[in-house]
C-alpha cells in the first residue's frame, strides 16, 4: 500500500520566526563549531543555522521530518529570517555527528536567566506542594470506545 503523500511546506503555514530570531544572537557564537573537519572549505550548514532549523521544526507541526526541514530551508522567507541557504538532506543527517551538543547547555542557561517569573495567582500562595493537572476527558470517552469495540 502506498504511503500518503506528505503535504508540501508553504511559507504561509510557518510560524515562530520571532522566537527563533530572538535566540539567533545567542546561537551565533556556534557558527564556526564543527567546521575544522571541513578540509574542502565547502560547508554550507553551520551549527547555529542547524539549531534554528531544528527550532523551526519544533514550532511547526507541518515540518515533521528531515525532508520537511530540507524543504522548508528552500523557502525564501526561511532563508531570509534564518540567514542560511538551503540545507541538504545529507548535511542535516550528518549534523548530529558533526556538531557538539555539549555547547548548548551554556546558551540554554543564558536564555533561562533572561526568563521573567509569571504572575502568580494570590489564591495559590499557601500551596506547599506541586500541583498536578488532570484531564478527565478520557474517562468520559472510555465507555464510548468500549461500545465501539464491541459493535465492531
Amino acid at each position: 500500500m502506498a504511503r500518503k503523500k506528505r503535504p508540501k511546506v508553504e511559507e504561509r503555514e510557518l510560524q515562530g520566526f520571532k522566537h527563533i530570531e530572538a535566540v539567533a544572537q545567542f546561537l551565533s557564537r556556534l557558527h564556526e563549531d564543527g567546521c575544522a573537519r571541513d578540509k574542502a572549505g565547502n560547508r554550507t550548514l553551520h551549527y547555529d543555522e542547524y539549531c534554528m532549523q531544528v527550532l523551526l521544526f519544533l514550532f511547526n507541526p507541518i515540518v515533521s521530518s528531515l525532508r520537511a526541514i530540507e524543504q522548508a530551508s528552500q523557502l525564501k522567507k526561511v532563508q531570509k529570517i534564518l540567514g542560511c541557504q538551503r540545507a541538504s538532506l545529507g548535511s542535516l543527517s550528518e549534523a548530529t555527528s558533526v556538531f557538539d551538543a555539549e555547547r548548548l547547555p551554556e546558551i540554554i542557561g543564558e536564555l533561562a536567566a533572561q526568563l521573567k517569573p509569571l504572575h502568580h495567582d494570590p489564591r495559590l500562595k499557601d500551596v506547599q506542594h506541586a500541583l498536578t493537572l488532570v484531564d478527565g476527558s478520557l474517562l468520559s470517552a472510555l465507555p464510548k470506545m468500549a461500545q465501539a469495540m464491541l459493535l465492531k
